[in-house]
């Protein structure tokens, strides 16, 4: 129940912060994971995108509003994160089928995306495959990238084109010079690491991706850049699936962490970096694996 109480109090968050400027970073930390992970999250056992659920709510409150009759539609509209009259009428029409002033007339038809509640205990009926594994820092080369705060795609319909932004910077990485320079010149692929993605967030809730593989003793690597996966405990989970369906194994499998293993294990996570990783296989293919790796604490 661990995991609905939080997914419920990030609920309670959002809420509370429907007419502010929501920091998103606070609200996946209630769930004890990234903005990245909590929106893949939130998407895939809501059904809904994050910012969409955001948006509903916040034109479904503005439609209360207007409808009390003592507002004027400009302050509704600042209220609710419309800095244009315009964007808002556009907006609040898509959704209600009525422009915001039609919409402060008595019994008028409105839509309401009512908040949502987490009640039905998620139950694991598969095996679950990780380790404990201890750590010093791994040093690593490859290529990295500041991508600021995160912002989903409210329109994604597949992993890809939630942030296709970081997707490129991945496709751009495998396609192209730094995955060849890697795997070809310093055959750098190999056990426990192989193709490693790593997420930084900042305190500032900026996301830094590393993608790379782990550095031999006194090679240099000129063409590639230096990076460090920090010294950790870090809890290993087995993701099957292949990468051409719609929900990433990862995100399937950190759902599962929070859902099932973490209330029971004894662990809490710390917060801040979190691996994938990426070994040698079909990724089109259902057995595919990879691995995501998460740093934990001993409660």
């Amino acid at each position: 129940m661990d995991f609905l109480n939080r997914m419920n109090q990030a609920a309670d968050y959002i809420e509370a912060h429907l007419t502010e400027d929501m920091d998103f970073s606070e609200l996946a930390g209630i769930v004890y994971c990234n903005v990245h992970q909590f929106g893949r999250i939130f998407a895939y056992v809501v059904g809904t995108p994050l910012s969409e659920y955001v948006r509903r709510r916040r034109l479904s409150q503005a439609a209360l509003e207007l409808q009390t009759g003592h507002v004027k539609v400009i302050d509704v509209a600042l209220r609710y994160g419309y800095n244009s009259p315009d964007a808002f009428t556009r907006a609040f029409a898509a959704m209600h089928g009525i422009t915001p002033k039609e919409a402060c007339t008595k019994g008028v038809p409105l839509r309401m995306f009512p908040r949502i509640s987490f009640h039905i205990s998620i139950k694991g009926d598969v095996d679950m495959e990780y380790r404990i594994v201890e750590k010093g820092v791994v040093p690593c080369v490859g290529v990295v990238k500041n991508f600021g705060k995160i912002i989903i795609n409210k329109n994604a319909e597949h992993w890809t084109e939630e942030r296709p932004d970081i997707w490129q910077f991945w496709d751009h990485f495998l396609d192209y010079g730094a995955n060849i320079t890697i795997r070809d010149k310093y055959e750098l692929y190999r056990e426990p690491f192989w193709q490693v993605g790593m997420d930084v967030v900042t305190d500032e809730g900026e996301t830094i991706v590393h993608i790379g593989a782990e550095a031999r003793d006194g090679e240099e690597y000129p063409e590639l850049t230096r990076f460090d996966i920090p010294a950790r405990t870090w809890a290993v989970f087995v993701c099957r699936g292949t990468l051409n369906q719609k929900t990433h194994p990862v995100t399937q499998t950190m759902t599962r962490v929070l859902s099932e293993w973490l209330p029971s294990s004894g662990y809490e996570i710390v917060k801040g970096v979190s691996l994938e990783t990426y070994g040698p296989g079909d990724t089109q293919t259902d057995d595919y694996v990879c691995e995501l790796w998460l740093p934990v604490r001993k409660l």
